[in-house]
């Protein structure tokens, strides 16, 4: 029987990727601190790997750059 939470062969290989991801998108950062759309696409990031606290900050920096995206990215937050 499979464990509730087994997610597949394949969700480490996917797990790296995305810690690779968010490795760019904080380089990416470096240069344009404020840009809306990286940081909400580095906040999903670490909601996918459950990295809630980091997911958070995200979301208090973002808040004072963009509020929709803001809000959507706490929308996610919640869902995990």
């Amino acid at each position: 029987m499979m464990e509730k939470d087994y997610k597949g062969p394949f969700s480490r290989m996917g797990e790296g990727l995305v810690e690779r991801y968010i490795e760019d998108l904080k380089k990416e950062l470096e240069k344009k601190p404020n840009d809306p759309d990286l940081n909400f696409k580095l906040g999903v990031a670490y909601v996918r790997l459950k990295k809630i606290d980091e997911a958070r900050n995200i979301y208090k920096k973002l808040r004072s750059i963009d509020q929709k995206l803001a809000k959507d990215l706490l929308d996610l937050i919640y869902e995990v």
